[in-house]
């Protein structure tokens, strides 16, 4: 799981600013201060890796964003030589060789410079990585630590017009400095082979393979935007994507739901007694969220599918266009969430967007569950609705108190961002000043408090 990510130099973010990470986390606070740009952090990885999942560069306008050049995305108060920093801290429980209860501990690092010959890319100029493997005996009061340190650099003496994504690496261990040196090419952005070797202070090595790097999976993020689609006349077939997922805007949800509606939703998120397919699960879930729903995805044999829902548990079906605009809204949310898989991401801004509160607290306690399978889930919104559902999650033990990261952003330059700590009743002590204080102030002034 991501525990941390550290920005500096991208866009608001002159100073290298923390964002601490949970299971699930809520941004929220003043418009224009950088919630998105911290999200940003994360989509700009996953569509590089789409396009070119070896290329040594960052893809600035993809199937998730469209940031522009690389001057829009450079704070305009530093240099044309400074380097845009995304630094990322992460943990994963991991299974090594004769103990089955270790982690890896670890920090990603990448620097961006601007690429001169084209400006809707940034060019990663350097990669650190340093990771440790703590590996705790049965009885959990000791511990052996595992260390490997790797520095990647963009390599000036290959031939770029070659290898235009070699760099220089230096790897060394807890004791021996400069161990080896040579050249490795990028792969996913994790510039390592399949295997990574380790090394303890009693010079005894470990082999782990790179794919327990699950924290790293950029290319396995769920994002929904605030910007859907709406409701269509009929929506086209198409081939699912490696990674299957509704599309930024949920244009590919009617697709999906189709194509994978027998697909097994986590036991833990499936409702009633029926089965525990994606379209059933689906479909239990709009049920719960809105107090009664159907949806129901019609194939022919030509490329054209039809989406039909109802607002009731009645037999009747319609258009999209004629029930309420929240149904669609909620749709991808709802499919995205129970085909992520644990270890992978799920970010979703606007969740409340066209819902009733009853609807909004609902869905951001379903959020929750699905959170506590093991989905990373990052929400940004500016509903309270979604705020104190969380908070009743955390009461109703569907989620760890310590799970729960609440970040405020705010008109502070010198502390843009502040952590909200939940209790584990679900009680908030620290009130901020903007933090979902309106209603009070509302409140004073009509009745003269």
């Amino acid at each position: 799981m991501l525990k941390k990510i550290i920005l500096k130099n991208f866009k608001c973010f002159k100073e290298e600013t923390d964002f601490p990470l949970g299971q699930l986390t809520l941004l929220t606070g003043i418009n224009g201060r950088g919630k998105s740009t911290m999200l940003q952090s994360l989509l700009l990885m996953r569509q590089s890796i789409e396009h070119n999942d070896n290329a040594a560069q960052l893809v600035l306008n993809g199937s998730c964003l469209n940031l522009g050049s690389f001057n829009e995305i450079r704070n305009s108060n530093i240099s044309r030589e400074e380097s845009i920093v995304f630094r990322y801290l992460y943990e994963d429980n991991i299974e090594v060789p004769k103990n089955n209860n270790s982690k890896i501990i670890g920090a990603a690092q990448y620097h961006f410079n601007e690429n001169y010959e084209d400006d809707m890319v940034a060019q990663i100029s350097r990669i650190e990585f340093n990771d440790e493997i703590i590996e705790r005996d049965s009885n959990q009061l000791n511990s052996i630590s595992y260390k490997l340190n790797s520095v990647y650099e963009k390599s000036d003496e290959c031939n770029q017009d070659l290898h235009p994504n070699r760099f220089n690496f230096i790897f060394s261990t807890q004791e021996k400095e400069n161990k080896n040196n040579g050249s490795c090419s990028l792969l996913k952005l994790l510039p390592f082979s399949d295997n990574r070797i380790f090394e303890n202070a009693r010079g005894e090595n470990i082999e782990i393979d790179s794919k327990l790097y699950k924290s790293l999976y950029f290319d396995r993020i769920h994002y929904i935007s605030a910007d859907r689609v709406g409701p269509q006349e009929f929506y086209f077939k198409s081939t699912l994507t490696k990674f299957p997922n509704v599309g930024s805007k949920g244009e590919f949800t009617a697709n999906l739901l189709h194509k994978n509606k027998d697909y097994l939703v986590n036991d833990n998120l499936c409702l009633g007694e029926d089965a525990k397919t994606l379209a059933t699960q689906t479909e239990e879930w709009l049920n719960n969220i809105f107090d009664g729903a159907k949806v129901e995805i019609l194939g022919s044999d030509s490329n054209i599918l039809e989406l039909l829902m109802n607002a009731s548990t009645s037999k009747d079906r319609f258009r999209p266009a004629n029930i309420g605009f929240g149904y669609h809204c909620v749709l991808p949310i709802v499919v995205s969430a129970l085909i992520a898989k644990e270890g992978e991401m799920l970010i979703v801004e606007n969740p409340e967007a066209h819902l009733h509160p009853k609807a909004q607290s609902r869905l951001a306690k379903f959020l929750a569950q699905v959170s506590s399978c093991g989905v990373q889930v990052f929400m940004e919104s500016h509903s309270d609705h979604i705020l104190n559902a969380l908070r009743i999650a955390v009461l109703d033990k569907i989620l760890n108190h310590e799970d729960l990261k609440i970040l405020y952003f705010q008109q502070k330059p010198k502390q843009p961002v502040v952590e909200i700590p939940v209790q584990p009743d679900g009680g908030i002590e620290e009130w901020p000043e903007g933090f979902f204080d309106q209603m009070d102030k509302d409140f004073e002034r009509l009745f003269g408090l």
